[in-house]
C-alpha cells in the first residue's frame, strides 16, 4: 500500500502558483477584448526587448552560481512577508510584475520582479525563480530558478520554501538531496502549505529523509487534506483502510477516497468505484461503481479501464458489451495493465468481435 501512495508524488511535481499566502499567481488568465486589444502587440514587444535584459545570474567565486545578497535590512521577517504579499495586491511594482506575468508578458514581469528581488523582496525573488524554471520571457536556467528560489526561501516564503525542496527531490538545478528536501518541505509545511505537508508527509511515510512515522505521515496528510489537496485524500484514504498511522476504518477511507475521486483523482475513482462495488465503507452499488470504472477508463487510467472491461463483460453494473469490454481491455494492454480473466474472455470472442474490438482500440485517442 505505501509503495501505491508513494508512486503518486515523489515524482515531479509542477512548481506551484503563488499561494494566497502571498500573492495569487494563475496560469496565464483570460483577457477581455478590451485587454487583449490593447495588448496584442505587448508579447512581441517583450520578445524584442530579450536580447537587452542586462540581468543574468550571479557567479560566486567557485564559479558556482550564486544568489546577489539583498540589500542590508531589506530581507523581510515571516511578518513582513505575510504584510507584503498583501500589500502587492494593491499598488506598487509587485502587483504590475504579478498583473504582466496573469497577462503573458513574462518578460516584462522578469524586469519588475528582478528589480524587486535584488532589493531583498523574497516574494518577487520567488516569481523570478519560477519564470527561470519554466522559462517563460527568459531562457530555461533550473540552477538560476534554483538560486532564486533559494533567496526567496530564506525570505521565509513558502512558496519558495515549497519549489526549492522539489527541486532538491528531483536533483533540478541542484544536487539531488532528499534531507534538504524535507528541511524545506518542513519549513513551507509550517505555513501550513498544503502540497509541502503532502510531500513531508510521504517521506516519514517512506522513511528515508525522516524517521519512518506513519502516525506522523497521517497527521500531515489530514492537514494538507482538509485543505482539499486531492493527492493527501487519496493518501489518507489508504492509511485509514490498512490502519497503518490511524486506526483502521472503512467508513473513514472511503469518505476521504469519495472526496478525492470526485475532485478528479484517477486512481481514487477506481479504489472508490472498488469500494462501491463491493459495500466497503458504503453501501453497495454496482452501477455506480461501474461509473466510476467508466470515468477513469475515459481519463486514461489503465487500471481504470480493465475494471470497465470486467463490468462490460460481465454485465454487472452495466449492460454486457463484450466489443466495448475487449476494447477497454487491448487499451489497458498497451499501457502494461494486465488481466488474465480478461485476456481469456478476449480469446474467446468470435473473430469478427477480436477484430472490432482492435480497430476501436488502434483509434482510441492517441494522446490519453
Amino acid at each position: 500500500m505505501r509503495a501505491a501512495i508513494l508512486g503518486v508524488v515523489l515524482v515531479a511535481v509542477a512548481l506551484p502558483a503563488q499561494a494566497e499566502k502571498a500573492v495569487s499567481v494563475p496560469a496565464k488568465a483570460t483577457q477581455s477584448a478590451k485587454q487583449a486589444a490593447s495588448d496584442k502587440a505587448a508579447p512581441a514587444k517583450d520578445a524584442a526587448a530579450e536580447k537587452s535584459i542586462g540581468v543574468a545570474p550571479v557567479l560566486d567565486s567557485d564559479g558556482t552560481l550564486g544568489v546577489p545578497p539583498p540589500a542590508a535590512g531589506l530581507m523581510p521577517s515571516a511578518d513582513d512577508l505575510i504584510r507584503s504579499g498583501r500589500a502587492l495586491t494593491d499598488e506598487g511594482e509587485g502587483d504590475l510584475a504579478f498583473g504582466a506575468f496573469q497577462r503573458g508578458l513574462y518578460l516584462t514581469a522578469f524586469q519588475i520582479a528582478m528589480s524587486r528581488a535584488q532589493r531583498g523582496d523574497a516574494i518577487s525573488a520567488t516569481l523570478v525563480g519560477r519564470l527561470y524554471g519554466e522559462g517563460l520571457g527568459v531562457k530555461q536556467n533550473d540552477k538560476a530558478a534554483a538560486a532564486w528560489y533559494q533567496q526567496g526561501a530564506l525570505g521565509g516564503d513558502p512558496n519558495a520554501q515549497l519549489a526549492l525542496g522539489l527541486l532538491y527531490l528531483d536533483g533540478r538545478g541542484v544536487k539531488k538531496d532528499r534531507a534538504k528536501a524535507a528541511d524545506a518541505f518542513e519549513q513551507a509545511a509550517e505555513w501550513n502549505e498544503p502540497q509541502a505537508l503532502y510531500n513531508l508527509g510521504l517521506l516519514y511515510l517512506d522513511g528515508t529523509a525522516r524517521p519512518r512515522d506513519p502516525e506522523k505521515a497521517a497527521s500531515l496528510f489530514s492537514k494538507s487534506a482538509g485543505q482539499g489537496n486531492i493527492d493527501a485524500e487519496f493518501a489518507l484514504a489508504q492509511l485509514y483502510a490498512e490502519g497503518e498511522g490511524v486506526l483502521l476504518d472503512d467508513g473513514i477511507a472511503t469518505m476521504w477516497m469519495a472526496k478525492a475521486a470526485k475532485a478528479g483523482h484517477l486512481d481514487a475513482a477506481v479504489e472508490y468505484g472498488i469500494r462501491l462495488f463491493n459495500g466497503i465503507g458504503t453501501h453497495k452499488d454496482i452501477i455506480a461503481a461501474a461509473g466510476w470504472f467508466q470515468r477513469a477508463a475515459e481519463a486514461g487510467n489503465p487500471i481504470g479501464q480493465n475494471r470497465y472491461a470486467r463490468v462490460l463483460a460481465s454485465g454487472m453494473g452495466a449492460d454486457p458489451d463484450p466489443v466495448a469490454a475487449a476494447k477497454w481491455h487491448l487499451i489497458a494492454e498497451k499501457r502494461g495493465a494486465k488481466d488474465e480473466w480478461l485476456d481469456e474472455f478476449v480469446e474467446k470472442l468470435p473473430e469478427s468481435q477480436r477484430k472490432a474490438a482492435e480497430i476501436a482500440a488502434e483509434r482510441w485517442p492517441a494522446g490519453h
